[in-house]
């Protein structure tokens, strides 16, 4: 929740409509009221989005990802690291166990370029990472393939369509599926460098 903008302008606004009332005699925040459990709630969300604190848990436990996790219901992997995971068990080469096994292909070497592809699950999303993997597959070149889905951390890259493709934190691609000679070329550049 730590830096989320929406939130706190939203619970800004929510402070700043009772403060007003208050000011203008609609209201007396000085006398028990009801008020004061949005008060309390929206200074709670308010304060999370500087401090990174979970009001929703008393223990005030967050996902290594910065979500709140009520009562510690969040696993302790991230999305992210989840699809790194199952990248690097797939291996570079897809799931033909015969290609892994032969010594001058991709996937004598598990320590490929990190591709990230930016996307929130949509079918053009899924064809880009496959679409990836099979040129790389082809030129024998080792990636690892990162599918990033989260709705904030896509925004982090100021992508504004989907699918976008990032090499070396750099958005290169962004709002359809690449093609393949345009992929081709990024790998040979990665390959040459």
């Amino acid at each position: 929740m730590k830096g989320n903008l929406m939130v706190r302008m939203m619970t800004f606004m929510v402070l700043l409509s009772i403060g007003l009332a208050h000011i203008f005699n609609q209201v007396n925040l000085w006398e028990l009221n009801w008020l004061w459990l949005a008060v309390f709630a929206s200074a709670m969300g308010f304060q999370a989005t500087f401090t990174g604190l979970c009001p929703s848990n008393l223990v005030g436990k967050l996902s290594k990802t910065g979500e709140c996790c009520p009562a510690g219901s969040c696993s302790t992997t991230s999305q992210t690291e989840k699809a790194q995971k199952a990248t690097s068990q797939a291996g570079c080469c897809g799931s033909d166990s015969s290609a892994k096994n032969s010594a001058n292909d991709c996937c004598g070497s598990q320590s490929g370029v990190e591709i990230k592809v930016l996307g929130t699950g949509c079918a053009s999303c899924d064809n880009a990472v496959k679409l990836i993997q099979s040129v790389a597959d082809q030129k024998k070149i080792a990636v690892q393939i990162v599918k990033v889905e989260d709705v904030s951390e896509i925004a982090s890259y100021g992508v504004m369509s989907t699918p976008a493709i990032v090499i070396h934190e750099e958005v290169i691609h962004s709002g359809s599926i690449p093609s393949q000679d345009k992929v081709a070329e990024w790998l040979d550049e990665l390959a040459s460098s």
